[in-house]
């Protein structure tokens, strides 16, 4: 069943075996893999069937370092379904090397091996509904393997693909199998505000919120699955018990908080005709929208000493009208209604490009508006296209890549920051409407980061520059201007909770379970101990299930009674 909490007519008290908290993607993936078994789940979601920008303040908070740090909320949903309602639905695997540990990154080891992993991405992938676990090109899509010919150095890959969900909203995806499971109550409007501990320290239940009066859900066992932020400011509000929070003995939660590392780096200069650079997206044999992309080899990044990182070509800048695109004006023009992220870049780029051209905003607004009119034929074109491979379409075309005749393209770049202690989401003094302290981010690199990033370009344009086909022009690019324009998004939060081998090394073990809170375990990005490249989705996905079935091979203890669960939590 799912029902909202506030119309729901619940007693003071609800028994359970499991209770998860959360309803984005690694807690509908959880509860979605444990329904209809025996075990009796309860599902609370702090947010309503559809987005309330009410609810949304809940997840407001500050960003104490850097200013450049993305807003707290903006890429979280405090909704059924979470963050994948906003998601652009990109889905990339960890790769083996991610798992391996590399000692030239003091915190980058992982508990558990890449082949623990690896059985459950193929029903992650059915989840996201992103086709089939390949991500070579020429086993996924027809014709040339390698995004460009004529590369023939081990240090660079251009025949893996990155494939994409429709994107998958969750919620409204498996809303119905959610409710139609035998053992699942999923409750929305319904806010932890506590995590109970019975008098032996372990799971106990969870206290949540609703209209202002408490209801208590008792369960032995309890998976905290509410986001790389949230996650660690349910455990760093502890209890009367343990006011240090929760799992917390050694200072370790919302500590090594990792975003990628994201921005144009050179130019990339294909000197191939354009038909052979398969740069767009194509779909896969078995319809899945996919692309490729330029990853440093894992070769590269051992014998180094590097991270992971990749580049794409991309279009030209869109904010500034001097590029005369009646398209790029289109999308520039239209920034209040594309996903936040992108707005975003273009709103802080803007400022920039008047600097440079100088005049009034109706000035450079007209500019936008004459590239429009000049270019209406081509305009119209694309937007015909637009509109039905994106806007009327099912599964929707991911973005908008454009040729350039000449071959020349900015370097988007996505990479790969080591593990920091001294990077962190911790509480501030502010507290929401339900008395709960709002979060503070303290995002921090190391120039060790950007020394490595510099590097993996460098043997990037060295692999290029052995071949007649492309270039990657890196004038200008220095450590300290990648410190200056490479920059945090805040869309991928991870690293907060990390598992390890033992809770001086990390908050919780192997399987998830917090180290000093037998029962409580976490699901999602904050326990990866390293951030890789990729999007982190498909691969917390993947652990999600493996969590799943650690769940239903263990025996759940008894449920514990009311008069033994601790006292403390949340004060206003």
């Amino acid at each position: 069943m799912i029902a909202d909490a506030r119309a729901a007519g619940l007693p003071d008290r609800i028994e359970a075996d499991l209770v998860i908290i959360g309803a984005g993607a690694a807690g509908i993936a959880l509860a979605v893999a444990l329904a209809d078994t025996s075990i009796n789940v309860v599902v609370v979601e702090a947010g309503g069937p559809k987005y309330s920008s009410t609810i949304q303040d809940f997840y407001r908070g500050e960003s104490v370092r850097p200013a450049a740090h993305s807003p707290v909320d903006m890429y979280r949903r405090r909704v059924f379904g979470g963050s994948t309602t906003l998601w652009g639905g990109r889905c990339i695997p960890f790769d083996p090397m991610d798992f391996e540990h590399r000692p030239w990154m003091k915190y980058a080891r992982w508990p558990i091996a890449y082949e623990e992993m690896a059985d459950h991405f193929p029903r992650a992938m059915e989840i996201v509904e992103a086709g089939l676990p390949e991500f070579r090109a020429d086993a996924a899509l027809e014709g040339p393997a390698t995004m460009v010919a004529g590369v023939a150095s081990a240090d660079v890959i251009l025949d893996r693909i990155e494939r994409f969900s429709r994107p998958t909203d969750f919620g409204e995806r498996y809303r119905k199998r959610l409710a139609s499971a035998s053992n699942i109550r999923l409750f929305t409007n319904a806010p932890t505000t506590r995590i109970l501990l019975g008098d032996d320290g372990t799971a106990a239940g969870v206290q949540v919120n609703i209209d202002g009066r408490t209801r208590t859900i008792a369960a032995p066992r309890i998976v905290l699955a509410a986001g790389g932020i949230e996650t660690p400011r349910l455990l760093l509000a502890g209890n009367d018990a343990r006011p240090q929070g929760l799992g917390n003995e050694h200072d370790l939660v919302g500590r090594f908080y990792q975003c990628h590392l994201e921005g144009e780096v050179g130019r990339l200069q294909f000197l191939c005709p354009q038909n052979q650079i398969r740069m767009d997206y194509e779909q896969s044999r078995d319809g899945i929208y996919s692309r490729r992309y330029i990853w440093l080899s894992p070769e590269a990044q051992r014998r180094h000493k590097l991270a992971g990182l990749v580049i794409r070509p991309a279009h030209p800048g869109i904010v500034d009208p001097d590029h005369r695109d009646p398209v790029l004006s289109a999308m520039y023009l239209a920034k209040a209604f594309i996903v936040p992220e992108y707005a975003r870049k273009m709103t802080a780029l803007e400022h920039h490009a008047r600097a440079r051209r100088g005049g009034s905003a109706l000035n450079y607004h007209a500019a936008h508006i004459r590239n429009l009119l000049l270019g209406s034929p081509r305009l119209a074109s694309f937007a015909y296209d637009w509109t039905r491979r994106r806007i009327l379409a099912d599964r929707k075309l991911p973005s908008v890549v454009l040729s350039n005749p000449e071959g020349v393209y900015p370097a988007d770049m996505n990479g790969e920051q080591e593990p920091n202690y001294h990077s962190r989401v911790s509480l501030g003094a502010e507290r929401d409407a339900l008395g709960m302290r709002r979060v503070r981010i303290d995002w921090r690199a190391t120039q060790a980061d950007y020394r490595r990033m510099l590097d993996g370009l460098r043997v990037i344009a060295g692999a290029f520059a052995a071949s007649a086909t492309v270039r990657l022009d890196l004038a200008g690019i220095d450590e300290s201007s990648l410190s200056q324009t490479i920059v945090p998004i805040g869309g991928h939060h991870v690293g907060t909770v990390r598992m390890a081998d033992d809770p001086h090394s990390g908050v919780c073990d192997r399987n998830g379970e917090v180290f000093s809170v037998p029962g409580l375990f976490v699901a999602g990005s904050a326990v990866f101990p390293t951030s890789s490249f990729a999007n982190p989705t498909l691969t917390l996905i993947a652990l999600t299930l493996r969590l799943s079935d650690h769940l239903k091979r263990t025996e759940p203890r008894q449920v514990v009674r009311h008069e033994s669960i601790l006292a403390g939590g949340f004060h206003a």
